[in-house]
């Protein structure tokens, strides 16, 4: 069933306290520490690697980074490689069709095998926006100087963190942790992945779970993904248990009201997922947004104000960087979703891929 409203959720969570047992699962004994890795990491990545941007040497060395995090973890880690391509749209040639730039990207990759032959896919991607024509500058959207804690140091950080909390774990479905490159450009890092699958490979991919963004939109939010919901409402299952999982938690978490007739209830859109679910592969999306205001779209996530002129971090150098979010977000906003994240996200991949962590 859809849980749709977090009210609705929390209604029901006197009730269902013991669904988790009732799955034949515990929720994990979380650490007084849990979400510091990921806050650490988050702060890190933000920091250390401003211009993130697809194809350059940014973007390769915070690839190179998130390899060696893992590998110290005890993974084998591979970073694989692949061509992509973008256009800048340039106002002083309104009439010649722009050449695309071609360029390397890489998706970096990890995994804790388990034995049935399955697997479900972690994700979130590393690099930051690329400015893609003459509007972007001028509105400095992009670039070398964003720093992006948001979109997307926050995703990568949560899932530098679940891979610790299971890498000593042994799955009966393989979790493989993928940081995506190329995402700014058209998700290309993610359309990489799924192309290079097998159609057995496709068949065993269970679930995608994917984390965007998630510090400076006003709550948390968990979306299937609109085509294979559309086709099977079993689809929903990561979503649901997410979101039961979070109100067992006391986390104020939702899923799209479905207040715009573009985005059907209880699905979301524009990231990384949004790839495996075009081909067929059941997704549960977290971000940290507002459905309920703007244009109720998404897209505005937190209300218009002299720190968010547009309600919005997203691309932006001068807000979506650390300094500015830490100043203009209620205290310990970072620390606060990197934890809630962490612990619902631990709980539900343990359940997806029948783990114990």
């Amino acid at each position: 069933m859809l849980h749709t409203p977090s009210l609705l959720v929390r209604s029901r969570a006197a009730r269902a306290a013991l669904a988790f047992a009732a799955a034949g699962l515990a929720l994990p004994a979380f650490a007084a520490e849990t979400g510091v890795l990921a806050a650490t990491e988050m702060r890190h990545i933000e920091k250390t690697f401003p211009g993130r941007m697809a194809g350059t040497p940014q973007e390769d060395q915070t690839a190179k980074y998130i390899a060696d995090r893992w590998l110290a973890m005890g993974y084998r880690p591979q970073l694989v490689r692949f061509f992509t391509s973008y256009t800048f749209t340039s106002a002083k040639h309104p009439d010649r069709d722009p050449d695309p730039t071609m360029l390397v990207s890489t998706n970096v990759i990890a995994e804790r095998r388990g034995t049935s032959g399955k697997q479900i896919i972690v994700g979130a991607h590393f690099d930051s926006r690329t400015p893609t024509s003459d509007s972007d500058l001028k509105k400095r959207i992009g670039g070398p100087a964003l720093q992006g804690l948001d979109d997307n140091a926050s995703g990568v950080g949560v899932i530098l963190e679940l891979a610790e909390i299971f890498r000593k774990v042994a799955p009966k479905h393989t979790i493989k942790f993928i940081a995506f490159g190329a995402e700014e450009i058209g998700l290309h890092g993610a359309f990489e992945v799924v192309n290079r699958m097998t159609p057995k490979e496709r068949a065993n991919t269970l679930w995608m779970v994917n984390i965007d963004s998630i510090v400076t939109g006003d709550r948390l939010y968990f979306h299937a993904g609109p085509k294979t919901y559309a086709k099977d409402a079993k689809a929903g299952h990561a979503r649901d248990r997410a979101l039961a999982i979070a109100a067992q938690l006391g986390v104020n978490a939702s899923t799209n009201p479905g207040l715009s007739p573009d985005f059907p209830r209880g699905t979301g859109c524009c990231s990384d997922q949004a790839a495996f679910d075009g081909a067929g592969i059941p997704v549960v999306n977290l971000e940290a947004t507002n459905w309920e205001i703007g244009d109720k779209d998404g897209y505005q996530q937190t209300a218009v104000s002299e720190a968010f002129p547009n309600g919005i971090s997203w691309h932006l150098v001068d807000i979506d960087k650390r300094a500015h979010l830490e100043a203009a977000l209620p205290a310990g906003r970072v620390d606060e979703r990197a934890r809630d994240a962490v612990r619902i996200l631990t709980a539900l991949v343990a359940e997806l891929a029948g783990a114990k962590p």
